[in-house]
């Protein structure tokens, strides 16, 4: 009995050994090229907490995404760091779309067995919890992140369908992927950034909506 409980002690102290310091050094999503994403069925493997210089001032213009260095030469990525039901982060590598200088991220869905949010795990965490650090280049941001549910507004974006189709054995075209779009606020900067809206008054619902919606 005294063996299990010093084991047990002694895992416990590991672990909360090796949490700590992944919480000190942080452990970054995985970066893949186009092609290696492709070959591994547009999945890469997620990470825990990002670390880098956190930005207290307010961001106008978010075009200078598009010019930040990246791991590799194919895409241009962000991490965004969601919250968990467990306290333990889980962050993921994805797709910024600067538009108009506002910045926008993009998740693909190409589970279309499972219901939006619920077929990422991030993007579950966000239905839950909006509240997320972004990393672009070395500098984190702290955000909320706003689900676009509007079609129009999401394809305005986008420039394209979010829809992504295929045509099937019978000759039509089948839904196989969705684009899922969201807006980033600056958290915890004052009136958004002086010239950023907030959520209401940029006409987003900052509830989050669970809906996918398809036609």
């Amino acid at each position: 009995m005294k063996l299990i409980k010093k084991g047990t002690v002694l895992i416990v102290a590991f672990l909360a050994l090796t949490i700590l310091t992944l919480r000190m050094t942080g452990l970054e999503p995985q970066y893949l090229d186009l092609n290696d994403l492709r070959a591994h069925d547009m999945l890469a493997w997620p990470g825990l907490w990002v670390k880098g210089d956190l930005v207290t001032a307010p961001v106008t213009d978010w075009s200078f995404v598009r010019t930040v260095e990246h791991p590799g030469r194919d895409l241009n990525t962000v991490l965004v760091e969601t919250r968990t039901r467990y306290l333990i982060p889980h962050s993921v590598r994805t797709v910024p779309f600067p538009r108009n200088g506002q910045l926008y991220i993009r998740s693909h869905q190409h589970r279309m067995d499972l219901q939006f949010p619920n077929d990422k795990a991030w993007t579950a965490n966000v239905a839950r919890d909006p509240r997320v650090r972004i990393k672009i280049g070395g500098k984190l941001y702290e955000a909320t992140l706003v689900l676009i549910a509007d079609r129009a507004q999401a394809i305005a974006v986008l420039g394209k369908n979010p829809e992504v189709t295929e045509k099937g054995p019978d000759g039509k075209d089948h839904v196989t992927g969705y684009n899922h779009v969201f807006r980033v606020f600056q958290r915890n900067i004052p009136e958004y950034g002086g010239d950023q809206p907030s959520p209401s008054a940029a006409g987003l619902n900052p509830e989050i909506s669970l809906t996918l919606r398809k036609e």
